[in-house]
């Protein structure tokens, strides 16, 4: 029998033999294709990248900073590496191309009419399932759901999303950024990147799960009572949760508990414990009435979920006797209702930091933005509102709309667009070249990645993208009073929502929640850089390097100064 020492290498061997062969076999199915490729020796998408990433974007840190983007031997191996290297890869081998390792093809495109097509084809591009897990811990939901269980994820969690929604957003936003501007006079800002943070933890508990939160100046895990059956309280649990979020995403709750990180999967442990209280709790009112609201959070999405759920469940029932699953389980209630946290807090937070930073670094950009606040104020004042309206005043700010979106073109908070072809599926890449015009034919289990940044950054599209100009989007048709988004010089240029039937369904949510805040704010307020900071250094720390691990964000060693105006 052989001894382990002799099995090793001989495992070793067959292993790299092995994944020579896979690599050969993907260097042929690249070349069939007929599109341009490169080598890595291993994808953003593996385990070792989530591991590896940060070291290497520690060891290049001043590479970064003096702007040469990433090597090119180490480029395809950092997840989210189209950040911080912009347009030179595709610069160098075209607008989409394949990277090739042993463990698979991704094809990366930052072409409009691609990204189009691509997202139009739900059922031909798929979301990796792999890439996905994480952040199912209750199984489907609205993100990770395909086919006819996404058809089913899709009829309760998109009406919810509604005028009734917009305007609870509209008023717990002006209501919390009040309270913070207010915070502010007396105390000071403690950490603008903490407060904006904090901020928007409060509104997504009100209008996500109809749990109204009140604004503290004191240490913001500390203000309010803990409840009777648990030991934290539903805002300290949430909050130590956005801290470890990233662990909670990646390990089984059951290992952190013996780990350092115990207190995140504890604070997880009561989150959902909370969580299902107001489920069961909304759920019971629900069938003692069905036009029940609650009337302090009138429209928040979890109760108009459970309404939705609870409808079509009836109306089935009526209809076809109950044969088709028509109704969400407690668990994706859940699952969706988390769904509704990750999305509606840590993006739209990131968005408005970036938003500080830029209006503190460009005073003509905070001039404009300042001078269209303080117009719809006088207005609002004139008509008697005492505040803000969501019906009459968020119509009027298009200028401040503008600058949103020019923040999520600049700063798009998730890098890329992830799809996945399980069989074979043709593309159609158009380079002004007759020879380019044919299908090419992408392989079975190719990645698909639409790369916001790339597209975003294209000058074929964006003139001088760098640029931050609010303008350039004051021709789009679409506006503040329109139902549908922005989109940019042409259909696909921008994609910050995404596009087609798996657009993201939160996109007003994001538009009314970033108004309503810098409308009070910059009422106010106006921002500035810190003491004697560069401001060649900080566009510098925010265009070439990033902090994010779920979602793209700036080091919080940008530090801002509010000044008080009026």
């Amino acid at each position: 029998m052989l001894a382990i020492a002799q099995l090793i290498p001989l495992a070793l061997g067959a292993f790299i033999l092995y994944r020579t062969g896979t690599f050969i076999n993907n260097i042929r199915l690249a070349k069939a294709t007929g599109l341009p490729f490169t080598y890595s020796p291993y994808l953003e998408f593996e385990t070792i990248a989530y591991f590896g990433s940060p070291f290497l974007r520690w060891l290049y840190r001043d590479y970064l900073l003096e702007g040469h983007g990433y090597p090119p031997w180490a480029r395809f191996m950092i997840k989210d590496w189209p950040w911080e290297d912009k347009r030179r890869a595709h610069d160098k081998w075209g607008d989409c191309f394949l990277v090739v390792a042993p463990t698979g093809i991704i094809c990366y495109a930052a072409d409009p009419a691609m990204s189009m097509d691509v997202t139009k084809r739900r059922m031909d591009f798929t979301k990796p399932p792999d890439k996905y897990a994480m952040i199912q811990p209750y199984g489907t939901n609205i993100v990770t759901a395909e086919g006819k269980q996404w058809q089913f994820h899709v009829r309760i969690t998109a009406p919810p999303f509604n005028e009734a929604n917009n305007h609870l957003n509209w008023a717990e936003t002006l209501r919390q950024a009040q309270s913070l501007s207010d915070s502010w006079g007396r105390w000071g800002s403690r950490d603008l990147h903490l407060d904006i943070y904090s901020l928007t933890l409060n509104i997504i508990s009100c209008a996500g799960f109809g749990i109204r939160q009140d604004w503290s100046n004191d240490t913001i895990i500390n203000h309010d009572k803990v409840p009777k059956g648990h030991t934290l309280s539903f805002l300290q649990a949430i909050t130590t949760v956005v801290k470890y979020i990233v662990p909670i995403l990646l390990l089984p709750t059951k290992v952190m508990l013996y780990t350092p990180l115990r207190k995140g999967a504890k604070a997880y442990i009561e989150f959902e414990e909370y969580m299902r209280e107001v489920i069961n709790g909304e759920k019971t009112k629900i069938e003692a009435n069905a036009e029940y609201e609650n009337k302090e959070t009138r429209g928040n999405l979890l109760t108009a979920m459970l309404k939705v759920s609870a409808s079509e469940a009836k109306n089935a029932n009526k209809n076809d006797g109950g044969t088709r699953k028509t109704t969400f389980s407690d668990d994706e209630v859940l699952g969706n209702a988390f769904m509704f946290f990750l999305a509606g807090y840590d993006t739209t937070a990131n968005s408005m930091i970036y938003g500080c930073i830029c209006l503190a670094l460009y005073e003509g950009l905070q001039d404009s933005v300042v001078e269209e606040i303080d117009r719809v104020y006088e207005e609002s004042e004139k008509a008697g509102r005492a505040e803000l309206s969501y019906d009459e005043d968020y119509p009027k700010l298009k200028y401040t709309l503008c600058f949103m979106y020019e923040i999520l073109r600049a700063f798009p908070v998730v890098i890329h667009l992830t799809k996945m072809c399980w069989k074979p599926q043709p593309i159609v890449w158009r380079t002004g070249k007759e020879k380019d015009n044919a299908p090419h034919v992408l392989p079975a289990k190719c990645r698909m990645y639409l790369n916001t940044t790339g597209t975003h950054y294209n000058t074929k599209y964006w003139s001088d993208p760098y640029k931050l100009d609010p303008n350039r989007w004051m021709n789009d048709s679409h506006g503040p009073t329109s139902a549908a988004r922005k989109v940019g010089p042409v259909k696909g240029s921008f994609i910050g929502f995404s596009e087609g039937a798996r657009a993201c369904l939160g996109w007003k949510f994001a538009e009314v929640e970033f108004l309503a805040f810098f409308a009070v704010m910059l009422r106010q307020y106006r921002v500035r850089l810190a003491g004697d900071v560069s401001k060649s250094e900080v566009e510098k720390q925010i265009f070439r390097r990033c902090a994010g691990d779920i979602t793209l964000s700036p080091f919080d060693n940008v530090k801002l100064m509010l000044d008080k105006r009026r």
